[in-house]
């Protein structure tokens, strides 16, 4: 079964006395190209955006993602911090996230929790259902109890469901300002075995950092503590640090332009600048670090031919020259 073997270790990590404070115990630096494939055929002057990703959970390939955003709707989450209610910030923070991803490669399920767990949005692409998503968001409450347990076990059962897009990475962002009921990592441990890929966390003001971490270390995550709620928004958006414990990726063009600190998402997500192709190889290469100076890098090859038009010019043009070379030998 998918990640098996990464199951294992995250159970045996669980298990272990001493728990990371800054993500999961296993974090490796992975960083590669979501597309354009490079197995298509590209025309000599044609445009490309070429697209990534970069984290710390080791996670590489995938051709975009299916994200399960885990909510707390407890009643602790009405609480007045920094000017207005938990719920209203993890709201503008869960739409920031959404609003930064890339539109045509992502999909995104709502599940909030409480005593329980309902889905208020199951996997919709942002392609067309952006609003929707946004919607479901907002529509999360303030009450009731603090069930982790169940918000991970619904997000599961939708990220492996027939929703799911084949190829894709599943992830779940689980957010929260409470001390769960029972242990939630046993729960992301076995997430982890039927498939899901990482569970981030997100600890807001009151959370307990031991159950958030436990989490995250279970679920091949990162855990991130966001006491300071006025830089929530930044964080998720990732103008201001991200959630998967990226510090910075840098890119070479094709052409030998090099970008250092390209733009990432919250999710570590980034796209490149136009591209012309060449004639040939085009090679666009790209590095991550984590914010202990580890790195890994990548390359993209895409190879561009000439247009079959050009190819008809170029063999009309052959075949004229002959003619006239003939006409001139039997002149």
């Amino acid at each position: 079964m998918k990640k098996t073997i990464r199951h294992w270790l995250a159970v045996s990590a669980l298990a272990s006395a001493g728990l990371s404070t800054s993500g999961a115990a296993l974090a490796t630096v992975a960083v590669s190209w979501t597309g354009p494939s490079p197995l298509a055929t590209y025309s000599v002057g044609e445009v490309v955006n070429p697209f990534g990703n970069a984290n710390t959970s080791g996670i590489i390939g995938g051709t975009g993602l299916d994200l399960a955003l885990v909510l707390d709707s407890s009643g602790s989450m009405s609480t007045i911090d920094s000017g207005k209610s938990r719920n209203a910030w993890l709201e503008e923070a869960s739409t920031a996230l959404v609003n930064a991803l890339p539109v045509n490669s992502t999909s995104v399920a709502v599940v909030d929790f409480d005593d329980t767990a309902k889905l208020l949005r199951g996997l919709t692409p942002l392609s067309s259902g952006s609003a929707s998503v946004t919607s479901a968001i907002n529509a999360i409450d303030a009450d009731g109890g603090t069930d982790i347990r169940a918000g991970i076990d619904r997000a599961s059962t939708e990220l492996i469901g027939p929703n799911h897009t084949d190829g894709r990475t599943q992830m779940m962002v689980v957010i929260s300002d409470g001390f769960g009921s029972g242990i939630p990592a046993v729960n992301a441990a076995a997430a982890l075995g039927v498939g899901i890929d990482a569970i981030h966390t997100v600890g807001i003001s009151g959370h307990d950092p031991y159950t958030m971490q436990s989490i995250a270390t279970a679920g091949n995550g990162i855990y991130t503590n966001a006491d300071n709620l006025t830089n929530l928004i930044d964080l998720f958006n990732g103008t201001a640090g991200n959630l998967v414990g990226i510090d910075h990726v840098d890119v070479t063009m094709n052409d030998g332009t090099f970008i250092s600190h390209i733009a990432i998402d919250g999710l570590g997500n980034f796209t490149l600048p136009n591209a012309i192709l060449f004639f040939g190889a085009n090679v666009f290469t790209v590095v991550a670090y984590d914010t202990l100076g580890n790195s890994a890098s990548t390359n993209l090859i895409l190879t561009a031919v000439p247009e079959p038009s050009t190819y008809a010019m170029l063999s009309m043009g052959l075949i004229l020259v002959g003619w006239i070379g003939s006409r001139r030998r039997v002149v």
